[in-house]
């Protein structure tokens, strides 16, 4: 936020968004989230991406254990530019300094190709999981962000463990609602999707991705976040 003009966009929206806290209904939704995933808190693993929902999750649970275990994937640098990879570790360890972090690095998103093919990051990132031997997974999903998570349900049984969800019943709204409320750290990327494509539909996912195609995110990163394209590093 450079310009007068962006300061008092983002000021009149972080009104909005704090005044929809009370009427949302904010606080007992966290309250819920928190009292749900207590029961899974001491033989599970909160997975952070450093995106707006997982860093809310974050925020909840950390209240509730302090302790917590965190794990984060670094996507590498053809995937997620390092600037944005160090304030997202910088982010997790100000909202949960307690916490025992794991983060495990991608590999192959050391090269440019891992923007084209994504198969090895799906095998890469689930073995990981796999090996980590957790018994609950804690995820940022949320059941308004598509009908295929809304049908899924609240926890779901995966091979080898389970998917929790604490804040699967926040809207959008809420979710930024508790950022701006609670001064909780995001990416300060967020702010020029946001003004882009409205705050419902930024989110973070990783830069370039040809898996993304179909959302138009490459051509949107080309235009937003040109700088890292041919210079991630």
């Amino acid at each position: 936020m450079n310009s007068d003009a962006d300061r008092e966009w983002l000021q009149k929206w972080i009104e909005y968004f704090t005044t929809w806290y009370d009427e949302g209904n904010v606080e007992e939704k966290a309250s819920e989230a928190r009292e749900f995933a207590e029961p899974y808190l001491e033989q599970g693993i909160v997975s952070v991406s450093g995106g707006k929902d997982s860093m809310t999750m974050l925020h909840i649970l950390a209240s509730a254990k302090p302790d917590i275990t965190v794990f984060h994937w670094d996507h590498g640098p053809w995937l997620m530019p390092r600037e944005v990879e160090k304030e997202i570790l910088r982010n997790i360890r100000k909202v949960a300094p307690q916490a025992r972090l794991i983060v495990k690095r991608y590999k192959y998103g050391e090269t440019e190709k891992a923007r084209v093919d994504w198969k090895p990051w799906y095998r890469a990132f689930y073995g990981t999981l796999a090996r980590l031997g957790y018994r609950y997974h804690l995820v940022g999903i949320r059941a308004d962000e598509s009908c295929r998570r809304h049908a899924r349900g609240r926890i779901v049984e995966k091979r080898g463990w389970t998917e929790v969800y604490p804040v699967y019943l926040f809207t959008w709204r809420d979710i930024w609602a508790y950022i701006f409320r609670h001064n909780v750290p995001v990416p300060k990327v967020y702010l020029r999707y946001a003004r882009t494509l409205g705050w419902d539909k930024a989110r973070l996912v990783t830069f370039f991705d040809k898996e993304f195609e179909k959302y138009g995110s490459p051509q949107l990163d080309s235009v937003l976040s040109w700088r890292w394209k041919h210079d991630p590093r």
